[in-house]
């Protein structure tokens, strides 16, 4: 019973004891809780400047890549252009020979003329057909080779 009358009588002491209490027990989860903001705040500015020294890196690279294909793309261009120069080439030199066996046949002795015309002008297509074909068939190659140079100098490298 004497304690429940010093109760009575300290009834403000008591409150004002309890309010202490509760306000000190705030007060250290406030500071936890503002410790942890603080670390996630530090943790967040890490990985932000991670993801953007990932994103320099990322642009780096593409530049980089960028200007392999381009070169790469210059390059084939170039390949093309001797590849066509080389076909345009042969196409004068098959239509000199041609044009030689055109000449040849018309000088052929008049003796067997006839047979002699007909196996000239047969050798003749047969020879003008066959550099044709071979000129084609250069130039496909020679596309093929520029072709695949062009995407082994492109293809990114690390």
């Amino acid at each position: 019973m004497t304690y429940l009358y010093l109760a009575v009588k300290a009834w403000r002491e008591i409150l004002i004891g309890l309010l202490a209490f509760l306000l000190l027990i705030c007060l250290a989860l406030l500071n936890h809780k503002t410790g942890q903001i603080e670390k996630y705040k530090q943790t967040e500015i890490i990985l932000q400047a991670e993801n953007a020294k990932a994103k320099a890196d990322s642009a780096l690279k593409e530049k980089q890549w960028s200007k392999q294909q381009l070169k790469a793309e210059q390059n084939y261009n170039a390949k093309i252009k001797q590849i066509q120069s080389d076909a345009d080439l042969a196409n004068a030199s098959a239509n000199s020979m041609s044009k030689k066996l055109k000449i040849a046949n018309s000088r052929l002795p008049s003796a067997s003329k006839e047979t002699n015309n007909e196996y000239c002008a047969t050798l003749g297509n047969v020879f003008e057909r066959s550099i044709e074909e071979y000129s084609k068939m250069a130039r496909h190659a020679d596309e093929h080779r520029a072709n695949e140079e062009k995407l082994i100098e492109a293809w990114p490298s690390e």
